[in-house]
């Protein structure tokens, strides 16, 4: 890897870092870009300061048809094989072609990173001023057979419910739901010792029982909640909403609770529990463009089951808007 796009992988890299990313999208990252780049060295000879709108359509034809990278020759090489009459056959590597979910998956790795670099180049004169990867290129299509699953809460309908809710109990619930992103069953589950405010964060057990740190969106709301019911409504029990016998509320009874309060705002979209988790994915993806965050925020092992809780519907109005 050249020396320059090799240094500016490894400033990415830090900067995800330090944005809290988990070591798992950090590694995703870098072997994306990292074949990205590749790529490039192989076609191009060039840094990827070069790279524009129609390099990224020349890689995602690649990523559609597979292909060849091979090693570029130095003039000395290039020379001694000519003079030998030897053809110029470099030890390539053969890329088969990725399916669509994995093409969308790099794509969108691309667009941040040259997101980063154009901002922290923006003053450095001509390189990277533009990003290369355009919206339409790397936007996620949403798998048709979702959207009559789960409906979307539109911003509209999260209002009417917010206003509508007051107890504490049940404002922390729609919290944990619409912010969180989190399931019912893992709602169910929390304790109060799985709260840190001091970072933010939440561990709890996610499906499968993987323990999981969750930096949560909108922590103070959430924290302010959570300090006022520790303090006046939680009682002793160990878990954060009780049930009977000091055990946790069951799922079908958290399950009655939330529709009693979309029921209350009078919503009649066929808003179900599981739609604030498909709103929580959609708001994410809007304001970060970025699916392997999203699909680590929700707990996801694969970042095609994150695309389908994302709102094609929320995508084409926010595009409209633009």
């Amino acid at each position: 890897m050249k020396k320059n796009n090799s240094k500016w992988l490894d400033l990415y890299m830090k900067n995800c870092a330090l944005l809290n990313k988990s070591a798992r999208t950090i590694q995703n990252y870098r072997a994306d870009l990292s074949a990205f780049i590749e790529w490039h060295e192989s076609k191009f000879s060039g840094d990827i300061s070069r790279a524009r709108a129609r390099t990224i359509e020349e890689y995602q034809n690649f990523l559609t048809y597979g292909g060849q990278i091979s090693p570029k020759k130095s003039w000395l090489q290039r020379l001694f094989f000519f003079m030998k009459k030897k053809r110029i056959v470099g030890a390539g590597k053969l890329r088969g072609p990725l399916s669509v979910n994995s093409r969308r998956r790099h794509l969108s790795s691309l667009k941040n990173f040259f997101d980063y670099l154009k901002q922290t180049h923006e003053e450095q004169g001509s390189r990277f001023k533009l990003n290369p990867v355009k919206p339409k290129i790397h936007a996620v299509l949403v798998k048709d057979v979702d959207i009559s699953h789960t409906k979307y809460l539109k911003p509209t309908d999260w209002e009417l419910i917010y206003e509508k809710t007051w107890r504490t109990r049940e404002r922390l619930i729609l919290y944990l739901l619409y912010f969180g992103g989190l399931r019912l069953h893992e709602i169910c589950l929390l304790k109060r010792e799985y709260f840190n405010r001091q970072s933010g964060t939440v561990t709890f057990p996610r499906k499968g029982g993987k323990v999981h740190t969750l930096k949560l969106k909108n922590g103070d709301a959430i924290f302010d909640q959570l300090d006022y019911w520790f303090e006046n409504k939680a009682g002793n029990s160990s878990f954060l909403f009780q049930g009977s016998k000091n055990s946790p509320l069951s799922v079908r009874a958290m399950s009655t609770l939330i529709r009693k309060m979309i029921s209350r705002a009078s919503v009649t979209n066929e808003i179900t529990p599981h739609s604030f988790r498909k709103a929580c994915a959609t708001n994410l993806y809007l304001n970060t463009k970025d699916l392997l965050f999203v699909r680590d925020y929700l707990g996801h092992s694969d970042a095609s089951v994150t695309q389908t809780y994302i709102d094609k519907n929320a995508l084409h109005e926010r595009h409209l808007r633009m």
